[in-house]
């Protein structure tokens, strides 16, 4: 039962390092942390592991359901789960969990997918702002910004770069409801590559 245990988990860990939507993605810098693509990576692979098996890490219970009451704009639409990408170069495993978290959503087409990285740092209160992606071939996107259509769709280049932040909560157990996402409906840049 072990070995079949161990087998399993070798071959769901290559599905989920192919999956994650960071085909393009060079690094991620959050406030003063900058993350490699392995970081990126390795935190999103963690994330969605867990998440589908069930199980979460630490005092906040990681992974868990992001809102997105801040607004913040993402390549593809909820639902959102948040995890910690930790500037240690280790994988989250229940303690600090620090400001910066990785996004994902375990459910988009059949895949869990990265869809972004945010920061508490720069933010008000307990709240978010984007971090800066870089592209591998350079090119920047930040992305903060919203307005009420969801959607699915998304442009091939980002549209604007813009920041900002919000004091709005997200970890809160009675904030972890079923709101909707919210999403620029294009009108922002676009993070993460599918």
């Amino acid at each position: 039962t072990l070995t079949l245990a161990l087998c399993a988990v070798s071959a769901n860990a290559d599905l989920l390092l192919h999956r994650q939507g960071t085909a393009s993605l060079s690094n991620v810098t959050c406030g003063r942390a900058s993350y490699t693509k392995h970081q990126v990576d390795a935190a999103v692979a963690e994330g969605c592991r867990l998440h589908a098996a069930g199980e979460q890490l630490g005092s906040s219970k990681y992974p868990h359901r992001f809102n997105n009451y801040e607004g913040l704009v993402f390549a593809v639409s909820g639902p959102y789960q948040e995890f910690p990408i930790l500037n240690s170069g280790s994988v989250y495993s229940g303690n600090a969990p620090g400001p910066d978290r990785v996004l994902f959503n375990p459910s988009y087409q059949g895949s869990c997918v990265y869809v972004g990285a945010m920061t508490h740092t720069g933010a008000s209160g307990n709240g978010f702002v984007s971090c800066l992606e870089t592209s591998a071939g350079g090119s920047t996107a930040s992305i903060i910004t919203s307005l009420p259509t969801a959607t699915l769709s998304r442009p091939s280049t980002p549209t604007s770069t813009r920041s900002g932040a919000s004091s709005t909560s997200t970890a809160g157990s009675d904030r972890n409801g079923a709101a909707p996402a919210r999403s620029s409906g294009g009108q922002g840049a676009v993070v993460g590559a599918i």
